[in-house]
């Protein structure tokens, strides 16, 4: 016999939004790691008893949680998500409001940066988190090749990936964001870190060139899911953004940017992540653009493109270029 919700995918749909969004708010309370590290006892989730045994609950049922003794525990379906928890986090905490509102954005009865905006510090979150797992290897991978001492993170937030790289490359670094509070917060985790003489981060514009500070003595320049910002106010704009940052940094240096590649846009398509990130970005009027539109972009800029490589991150794309000695 076939079960109520056979063949009504409305279902699943409801599913996994919900699944989303309530593992994802695990993560944004500090819960997440706790519970997979060593479980979680329903009193440990929050203040509120009687919905943490209801969500405990309800993520049991939908195979994300098994209870021994008094604490809940990761299944291996919850490991999974646990994996890509950043996605997840990215999505439900920094678009859900947009979405949520997305009829009157389309109907013109509100404006984004007006009346709906994205949640910008989840949006950070999440895409370190899938970065660091999706990103971040393959990254680091292209960097072991090249020769540089000092790197700038354009759109920094806290600072993370600058602190992995003097770990393991040791190098130093120039943060930079146009938010004080991801800078507050980056000084932080890089005190905390002991890295504090090796990483200097400034509060700028990274849209504005001009505007950052120190570049002429940077060697590597990373952007990661940035440079489609600038690409909002047109193909040429991005050029000219590119052929402005080459000019600042010192010859022979390297540019790396991490991006997500436009997908069909008339046609069914299979991809697993591309649909959704444009769909999201579309809210902000921003486009996105195909390999080779990122591959003409660098190239018009008068970079030279040395890799273009494809990571472990549905549908991302890492461009590798230098300016010419």
């Amino acid at each position: 016999m076939n079960s109520p919700a056979a063949n009504r995918p409305a279902f699943d749909l409801i599913r996994g939004h919900v699944t989303a969004s309530t593992f994802a708010a695990l993560d944004m309370t500090g819960s997440l790691d706790r519970l997979a590290e060593r479980g979680l006892s329903v009193e440990e989730a929050g203040s509120n008893r009687f919905l943490s045994e209801g969500l405990f609950r309800y993520l049991s049922q939908r195979g994300v949680l098994y209870l021994e003794g008094d604490r809940y525990h990761l299944t291996e379906t919850g490991r999974s998500l646990y994996e890509d928890r950043g996605y997840l986090v990215w999505l439900a905490g920094g678009y859900s409001e947009p979405l949520r509102r997305f009829g009157d954005l389309l109907t013109g009865q509100a404006t984004y940066r007006k009346e709906v905006l994205r949640d910008g510090k989840w949006v950070a979150v999440g895409s370190a988190l899938l970065g660091k797992k999706d990103v971040q290897p393959e990254v680091v991978k292209l960097m072991s090749d090249l020769e540089f001492s000092r790197v700038a993170d354009i759109g920094c937030g806290n600072a993370h990936f600058l602190i992995t790289l003097h770990d393991q490359l040791g190098c130093s670094g120039l943060g930079v964001d146009i938010s004080p509070e991801a800078v507050e917060e980056a000084r932080r985790e890089i005190d905390a870190a002991g890295k504090s003489a090796h990483i200097d981060t400034v509060v700028a514009d990274g849209s504005d060139i001009s505007s950052i500070q120190g570049l002429e003595d940077v060697d590597l320049a990373v952007t990661f899911f940035f440079l489609h910002e600038v690409y909002e106010k047109g193909f040429d704009a991005l050029v000219d953004y590119l052929r402005q940052l080459a000019a600042r940094l010192p010859a022979g240096a390297h540019v790396l940017t991490a991006e997500v590649t436009a997908t069909p846009s008339s046609t069914r398509t299979d991809d697993v992540f591309g649909p959704e990130f444009a769909l999201v970005h579309s809210v902000m009027g921003q486009y996105l653009l195909d390999e080779d539109g990122w591959r003409r972009a660098f190239t018009e800029a008068g970079l030279t493109v040395k890799a273009m490589v494809r990571p472990a991150m549905p549908d991302g794309l890492l461009v590798l270029a230098q300016k010419n000695a």
